[in-house]
């Protein structure tokens, strides 16, 4: 797990923790309104951090039934960020 600094000074923590579990032990992914929300406020030189470290965990995470969903958010974020920079 990493963290990167936003603006305000708190630090973001990817992946963050407790993951919330359907029935059927799915990892439910945040929103994406959620994610969208957190772009800017991420400093300009944390981002390549970040968006590296969310491809990198969601290729680790890729055959993993029970991730799918956060994968697909991770990813979106990392477009995200990869669109701000």
């Amino acid at each position: 797990m990493g963290g990167v600094s936003l603006t305000d000074g708190r630090v973001l923590h990817i992946p963050s923790a407790p993951y919330i579990i359907d029935a059927t032990s799915v990892i439910i992914a945040p929103a994406a309104d959620d994610l969208a929300a957190i772009v800017p406020l991420i400093l300009d030189d944390q981002l390549p951090l970040l968006t590296k470290r969310l491809v990198g965990g969601a290729r680790k995470r890729r055959f993993s039934h029970r991730h799918r969903d956060v994968n697909r958010t991770e990813l979106e974020l990392a477009h995200k960020c990869i669109d701000r920079a």
